[in-house]
């Protein structure tokens, strides 16, 4: 019997912990409706539009000198701890990368070649 209670006290702890990591969908939908639009680093003409699908982000990302948005770059991205994660991509070569909301600005932060460093670029709306 005090194996049973054992157990089921686990389960219901484990339960509880499970249900406390998931994102509450009203989080969601906040963190997304501040992610999404378009953006421009204006210091090299640098843009990317954010819109949400399902579950994922998709970011195109193109330069205002060379390309035109439909001719841009296209990733996929997924919300995660407040940010959009874009995992490294060795068939295409790109690297991971992580963008950050902060202060009405993305922080969009590309894994360097060199351990430990990492390249930064700033976008505003």
């Amino acid at each position: 019997m005090a194996g049973i209670v054992r157990t089921l006290l686990t389960l219901f702890f484990l339960l509880a912990a499970l249900h406390s990591q998931a994102q509450d969908p009203t989080i969601e939908k906040r963190t997304q409706k501040q992610f999404e639009g378009l953006w421009e680093n204006k210091k090299n003409t640098r843009r990317l539009k954010i819109s949400f699908r399902q579950g994922y982000a998709m970011i195109t990302d193109w330069t205002d000198r060379f390309q035109k948005p439909e001719s841009g770059d296209i990733y996929k991205a997924f919300l995660k701890n407040g940010k959009l994660i874009m995992p490294e991509e060795t068939d295409h070569r790109a690297p991971y990368s992580e963008i950050i909301f902060k202060n009405n600005r993305l922080i969009y932060l590309t894994k360097s070649i060199l351990p430990q460093t990492w390249n930064k670029e700033i976008f505003t709306r």
